[in-house]
């Protein structure tokens, strides 16, 4: 690497003294919050409980599938048949194994994004706070109490991120194979794992390390074997229901108010979970820490440039994309470029923390490598004295962070709206008031996942699919279907409150609700066609 590559880059090698015993310690202290944290039951919200449902149906030798997907295509199967495999092999149950397998998630990011960071970032110092937050920070923490695949495809993404820059060093095939086999298992987890195609391939042409024809040929062939496992299951899909990856509607949310998630969760990235609903104050914070991050990031790597002019400018930017540090950049920022766009042409829940935690662990380690080439823009050690005490800040804000949210999960702090493992969904599902629903009578209910595992119940009609403008004809469908026997429904008012779903006023202009059972917060009615 010549100096413009190597200016924003780890300045010194890549240790080789192997994992040092803090790194260990705190990766002990990770898998201690969790447990804390989870003491009170993990969190598990409508994702969580088909996670657990599919896991069970598998350990229950009944397939992949669950009441409101069967057989199973909106999702891949990675983390569900994890959790049947723990099931079945341990004392735990699902929710158990959940635990179980954030726990060992939380080491392996800890492990992993430690010898990340050791490979990026120049300063110690930098790489023990950083590693320090990714152990035991609000971030990791909220995601270790939550039942989903979020952290786990993280750290997914940080095993690929080392992978790649070990091929670069040591231009061996085998971790092109192994970035190949972090995708097959990103994909198991999450199917955005396809972003991992592109910006490998095109990672892999702007490494300065390898001639061009070397690259020409490495890039499309990680491509090919990065997409062997992907095609068999989204062929496997297509023949069940004719889609690659599940049903998918098209999105009631545009680029820019998508772009405006993203920049508000950048903001909220600097203390997860703190103030989560000031959205307009957390993109205003990220909206300046990228504009002074990009004039300093400037700075930086024209310091490592010998001749003036934009075209040397230019050219050590290009050095820098295809070096270690400029790979977390690409993998960070075309994350959230895709996002906007799968976000803003396909209906998903709102970019947010969880969506977005991808990009996280990244966006972490570039900020530690610039801070630790600001010593390169003065002589006097200005600059980097003030980004060690502002990463210093960061670090102990989102260390006691994560102390406050360990201690508030452990207490029973439901975490969100619709934790349907909370205190209120229990009793929920305890209510005597279920067992008025008649036998074999089909169930549909507004909250359908807080259900489980009492009762496996439908969705009560929607007026369109979740977060998106696509209308659906459940109601008539509904309608029609009671006209030969009568259905149930069961009606929760508890949140979250779904906009997208007919409410009950509504229901009773197409339909004669009769209440058969009611108390507290559960109304059981028995759904007829209209007199």
């Amino acid at each position: 690497m010549n100096a413009a590559g190597g200016s924003l880059a780890r300045s010194g090698p890549e240790a080789t003294d192997g994992t040092p015993p803090w790194v260990f310690a705190l990766a002990l202290g990770s898998v201690v919050v969790v447990l804390v944290a989870n003491l009170r039951g993990i969190a598990v919200g409508d994702d969580g409980v088909g996670y657990r449902a599919i896991a069970e149906s598998i350990a229950n030798g009944d397939g992949l599938g669950y009441f409101l997907d069967d057989p199973l295509t909106i999702w891949p199967p990675l983390w569900p048949a994890l959790m049947a495999l723990v099931d079945l092999l341990t004392p735990l149950n699902a929710l158990g194994a959940a635990v179980a397998l954030n726990a060992a998630t939380v080491v392996a990011a800890t492990l992993v994004g430690h010898g990340l960071l050791a490979a990026v970032v120049a300063d110690r110092r930098l790489v023990a706070w950083g590693t320090a937050v990714i152990a035991l920070g609000s971030s990791t923490v909220g995601f270790g109490h939550l039942l989903m695949t979020d952290l786990a495809f993280a750290v997914v993404v940080l095993v690929w991120l080392r992978c790649l820059i070990r091929y670069r060093r040591e231009h061996r095939m085998i971790w092109l194979v192994a970035a190949s086999v972090a995708v097959w298992v990103g994909f198991g987890l999450r199917y955005v794992s396809l972003y991992l195609l592109a910006l490998g391939c095109g990672w892999l042409l702007f490494d300065a390390t390898h001639t061009w024809r070397r690259r020409l040929l490495r890039a499309p062939a990680y491509g090919v074997l990065r997409v062997v496992v992907p095609a068999a299951w989204m062929l496997r899909n297509h023949a069940i229901d004719g889609t690659f990856t599940g049903e998918r509607t098209p999105s009631a949310r545009g680029p820019l108010e998508n772009a405006f998630d993203v920049l508000a969760t950048m903001g909220q990235w600097l203390l997860p979970g703190v103030a989560p609903g000031a959205l307009e104050f957390w993109a205003a914070v990220a909206l300046v820490v990228l504009v002074v991050s990009a004039w300093l990031g400037y700075r930086v790597l024209r310091a490592g440039v010998p001749a003036a002019g934009f075209r040397a400018t230019t050219a050590a930017f290009l050095t820098w994309v295809g070096s270690p540090s400029g790979l977390l950049a690409v993998a960070a920022f075309g994350y959230l470029l895709y996002m906007v766009y799968v976000r803003s042409s396909t209906a998903l829940n709102r970019l947010e923390l969880r969506l977005l935690n991808p990009a996280y662990f990244p966006l972490l380690g570039l900020a530690l490598v610039l801070v630790a080439g600001l010593s390169r823009i003065d002589r006097t050690g200005g600059w980097a004295r003030r980004g060690h005490a502002v990463v210093v800040i960061w670090a102990v804000a989102n260390l006691a962070a994560g102390a406050y949210a360990t201690v508030s999960f452990a207490t029973g702090d439901p975490f969100f709206d619709g934790n349907y493992n909370s205190e209120v969904f229990r009793d929920v599902r305890a209510d005597a008031v279920l067992d008025t629903l008649p036998d074999d009578c089909e169930t549909y209910s507004n909250l359908p996942n807080a259900l489980y595992p009492e009762l496996e119940a439908q969705w009560s009609p929607r007026r369109t699919a979740l977060e998106s403008t696509a209308p659906t004809d459940d109601l008539e469908v509904l309608v029609e279907q009671v006209a030969g026997e009568p259905a149930c429904l069961v009606w929760i008012d508890e949140a979250p409150r779904y906009g997208h779903l007919w409410t009950r006023e509504q229901l009773a202009g197409s339909l004669d609700l009769e209440r058969i059972g009611a108390s507290g917060n559960v109304t059981v009615y028995r759904v007829m066609p209209l007199p």
